[in-house]
């Protein structure tokens, strides 16, 4: 009898394990092009928006001083952002400094912030891996402080740009979570279609939910806060109504900080309470705080073998995808032995297409003058490598959310105990058979 009741118990301590099927729902083709076409939507505006260059650079800049916190052989920052991180009391000067400059060309805001994140993402993945976790805490403080730096300089730009952002990332996000939702609890595999559908009827609940926390600081900090401020400035009364009111005024900062680390930690658990449950925005709130307040150890043990696991299989994608394009690069090397047609210093292949980086799959690109065809053919070409790239992003997105969505099944099964198999279908109106119609229309009318 005792080791039947402990059966349950040992079974619920390997929940865990359930994690790891999250790449094979990530890779579904559904999700995959889903978030493939999020990715996509996403870089096109970024790369629209930039035709308003305003960011400051010191020099003509490279793709890979763009991917660096500093030029190691300078004396200066590549670009504002650089110096914000680096030393943010310089930036105002540097901003000076550098922005009448002739030489000096501005670079786009989406080309710089994505280029920078995009380096801390894959410096992150690297230190999870080789266990240097405050290498890997210092890519994320870095990444928000860019991100800080993008709303500080460049209000509007931002602003515009994550806002479109995240309604692409909530359609997205949710149609990816529903998806990994009806997989791992039913065994179906929907399409595009249907889940689709279904982020779009969720969407005013999970997009009111995602931004309340903002919406619950900014009223918490900018109202009451400072409320409380501007009755400091009135001659003598100021200071002592201050001094009475300081206790409310670390109350209230206590509750922004508390929400601070909620968004963080779980926020992102509303797209699977969204995926799982048939909920308004208000119950999928309650439910995420509840099972981390319930949970917490539960969930940071989910989220960590989730960490590692998406950091080995987001190599993986990386890896295939860079053995790809070397492998089809040195064999069209074999056959082709023309030299460019203006650069006759280096060969036809390498004018069209830069050897790809593990970390850079489109390569540096080389500073040379190509004719008009030779311009097509690498413009072409290096679309096709960014699509590729795009799709080892996407490959990412999705394992995210579907992780999600699997890590808030599991918290759901240990906080409530409901099965995992259960998640909300709608029900489908009844389909009548064409035996059944053919009856009601032969059957006589009865007479009133």
């Amino acid at each position: 009898m005792t080791e039947q009741a402990n059966t349950p118990r040992f079974c619920d301590n390997l929940l865990f394990l359930n994690v790891f099927k999250t790449f094979r729902i990530a890779v579904q083709p559904a999700r995959l092009f889903t978030a493939f076409l999020a990715v996509i939507i996403i870089f096109a505006a970024g790369w629209l928006m930039d035709f308003t260059k305003t960011v400051v650079v010191s020099s003509q800049l490279t793709s890979r001083d763009l991917r660096m916190s500093r030029l190691t052989s300078s004396v200066t920052y590549p670009t504002e952002l650089h110096c914000f991180i680096g030393a943010p009391d310089r930036v105002e000067s540097f901003i000076t400094n550098y922005k009448d400059r002739p030489n000096a060309e501005k670079q786009g805001v989406f080309e710089v912030l994505s280029s920078f994140c995009m380096t801390r993402f894959n410096q992150m993945v690297v230190s999870i891996l080789t266990l240097k976790f405050d290498f890997a805490v210092l890519a994320v403080t870095e990444s928000v402080l860019a991100l800080i730096w993008a709303i500080k300089y460049h209000a509007v730009y931002t602003v515009i740009f994550l806002a479109f952002s995240l309604l692409v990332i909530t359609v997205a996000g949710g149609a990816i979570c529903r998806g990994a939702a009806m997989q791992f609890s039913k065994d179906q595999i929907p399409g595009i279609t249907p889940c689709l559908k279904f982020s779009l009827n969720k969407f005013v609940s999970l997009f009111c939910a995602l931004i309340a926390p903002a919406i619950l600081v900014a009223s918490l900090g900018y109202v009451l806060i400072l409320l409380v401020g501007l009755t400091a400035n009135i001659p003598y009364a100021g200071e002592i109504i201050l001094a009475l009111l300081f206790i409310w005024v670390l109350f209230l900062g206590l509750i922004i900080a508390s929400v601070v680390i909620w968004a963080l930690t779980g926020g992102t658990l509303m797209f699977g309470a969204m995926g799982y449950e048939s909920s308004d925005s208000f119950d999928i709130i309650c439910k995420t705080f509840i099972y981390l307040r319930t949970k917490p150890w539960q969930f940071i043990l989910y989220s960590v073998a989730a960490a590692v696991y998406g950091a080995i299989c987001y190599l993986f994608v990386r890896f295939v995808a860079f053995l790809t394009l070397v492998v089809s690069r040195y064999f069209l090397g074999v056959i082709m032995w023309t030299d460019a047609g203006q650069a006759q210093t280096i060969g036809k292949l390498d004018a069209l297409w830069s050897e790809p980086e593990f970390f850079n799959l489109t390569g540096a690109v080389p500073n040379i003058v190509r004719t008009g065809t030779e311009s097509i053919g690498a413009f072409v070409i290096n679309l096709e490598i960014l699509a590729v790239a795009g799709i080892v992003l996407a490959a990412a997105m999705s394992f995210y959310f579907s992780a999600n969505s699997i890590i808030y099944c599991l918290l759901r099964k240990k906080a409530d105990n409901v099965s995992l198999d259960e998640v909300f279908v709608e029900a489908q109106p009844p389909v009548q058979s064409e035996a059944q119609a053919v009856e009601e229309i032969a059957q006589p009318q009865q007479p009133e």
